[in-house]
């Protein structure tokens, strides 16, 4: 009698929120008219995992189509051993990654093991062996890793610094993501929505239908800003009696294709997952959409109630995804003529017979830091055989604001940031600033640690819009050569502006932050 009961009062209450859900939208919005607005990058991604040889070949080459034929950006996670004899598949993901600006691959394990259960060493090595395949495989080395089983923990983290990934991708009940805006990013972007699940005894694949997927991907744009998707090849296989077929689903495929034009019908932005953090607008939702949210949550609406919803906000901009290009108050410098130098690099023809074992700002330059940042002797991104004590991310540009006889300079004032605080006597205006640098795909960040190269009042430059007086603009670490994958040389183009330090995301370049200033 107890059941019957509850089903009957559960029934009662869904009749209640159907209800709610009929109510013309100027009736729902007088009820509750406020409204959440966030900075969030809106946008969507798709993450293929278990990428493999002569394993359901036919299937995975049909997903990977099906998003190249609409138009959209996919992560391809790779099992490293078990990847690049099939050249089927392999020459199909070669070609559509040399094709495809939107697509990328991602390591995924060496043999699909759960890293958890190996010391950091072991991790490393193993994230390390798919990244060397890969580069043999493909020329590039992936940003992003896929942990097998979702498993991490801190020893992955540490393995995962070392082998210079920017990204991790978890689940969201396994690695909490925050929400991402222009303000707050991370590394880790756990999936937050799925196109298929295992049953619960873990022994099939069932496969989600396009609404059900939709909805959780909204749910993630509102609550982190994002949203990524997590699929399976198995999910898109047709099932011949305990083993799964290389004959794909064309229901579950044709479900696919109808969550990809949805996105696109919505104007939600694909994206690969190195992008999620790059393209940072604003999402507008009414505040009583979480409550219907919470409603399909518990299962007392459908998947259906809550897409009719959606669709409806959107199409009559209720909810609303903005995406300006350039939310930095400060100015790019484009395609600026780039080198490399080191704290403790000896004067040479290439440095204007200069030396490095001091800076603009520190006579002990080299001291401070903890020894010479030997570009050919790296752990990961800091050298081999100490522990920095400074930021190993750091640059010089050509401009100092402390004249030769220590005299704050009267043009300082040119400084962005000039009015900040009252500056003192004792410190530079300048050094520790930090500075992001682009190349290509890559971003890395950085502390202004120097002045150079060959030129110290190049003001307006560095603040304004000129070019560079001397051949190169820019001077950058080893690290930061290391992190936007530099090769060969020590010249290069990249585009920098600055950057306020509560805008700069985590990375390697926060582990140790300079805070040290002149020091004769």
């Amino acid at each position: 009698m107890l059941l019957n009961y509850r089903n009957d009062l559960q029934l009662d209450l869904k009749d209640m929120k159907l209800a709610y859900l009929a109510l013309p939208l100027f009736v729902i919005i007088s009820i509750s008219s406020a409204y959440a607005s966030s900075d969030s990058c809106g946008c969507v991604a798709f993450r293929l995992d278990d990428v493999q040889d002569y394993w359901l070949d036919d299937v995975q080459i049909k997903v990977m189509d099906t998003f190249m034929q609409n138009n959209a950006s996919l992560t391809i996670g790779i099992i490293g051993n078990y990847f690049g004899h099939d050249s089927k598949l392999v020459n199909h993901v070669k070609s559509i990654v040399d094709s495809n600006t939107d697509v990328e691959i991602a390591n995924h394990g060496w043999n699909h093991e759960d890293f958890t259960k190996f010391s950091r060493t072991e991790q490393s090595s193993l994230m390390k062996l798919t990244n060397d395949k890969m580069a043999m495989i493909f020329g590039l080395t992936p940003d992003v890793f896929i942990p097998p089983y979702e498993m991490i923990n801190n020893d992955t983290m540490i393995a995962f610094y070392e082998n210079k990934f920017r990204y991790i991708s978890s689940n969201v009940t396994m690695d909490k993501p925050i929400h991402v805006t222009k303000n707050n990013v991370s590394p880790h972007i756990p999936s937050t929505a799925y196109t298929g699940l295992l049953n619960a005894d873990d022994t099939l694949w069932l496969g989600e239908n396009h609404k059900q997927t939709l909805v959780r991907i909204i749910e993630s744009i509102q609550k982190y800003g994002y949203a990524v998707v997590e699929m399976h090849p198995q999910e898109y296989s047709i099932r011949q009696g305990l083993n799964y077929s290389n004959i794909y689903n064309e229901t579950q495929i044709h479900e696919l294709k109808l969550l990809i034009d949805d996105l696109h019908n919505d104007n939600i932005k694909f994206v690969n997952m190195s992008n999620i953090q790059k393209d940072i607008g604003t999402q507008t939702f009414p505040a009583w959409t979480e409550k219907i949210q919470s409603w399909y949550d518990d299962y007392t609406i459908s998947a259906s109630d809550v897409y009719n919803t959606y669709q409806f906000l959107i199409q009559n901009q209720i909810i609303k995804f903005n995406f300006p290009q350039n939310l930095s108050k400060y100015p790019t410098h484009q395609n600026i003529t780039t080198t490399v130098f080191w704290i403790g690099e000896s004067a040479d023809a290439d440095n204007d017979y200069i030396s490095n074992s001091q800076s603009a700002w520190d006579s002990m330059w080299i001291q401070h830091y903890g020894g010479i940042d030997d570009p050919k002797s790296r752990a990961g991104f800091f050298p081999s055989n100490f522990v920095p004590r400074e930021n190993p991310f750091y640059v010089a540009l050509p401009y100092n604001d402390i004249d030769g006889n220590g005299i704050r300079k009267s043009d300082s004032t040119r400084t962005y940031w000039y009015d900040e605080k009252n500056w003192n006597d004792s410190e530079s205006i300048v050094k520790n600033r930090w500075v992001k640098i682009t190349r290509g795909d890559k971003t890395a960040y950085a502390q202004w640690e120097d002045a150079g190269p060959f030129v110290y009042d190049d003001v307006n430059y560095v603040f304004g819009n000129n070019p560079p007086k001397a051949k190169s603009g820019l001077d950058i670490s080893p690290a930061v050569r290391d992190y936007i994958e530099i090769r060969g040389g020590k010249s290069t183009h990249v585009s920098w502006q600055f950057v306020d330090e509560k805008d700069v995301p985590d990375g390697p370049w926060k582990m140790i932050i300079t805070r040290s200033q002149i020091s004769n």
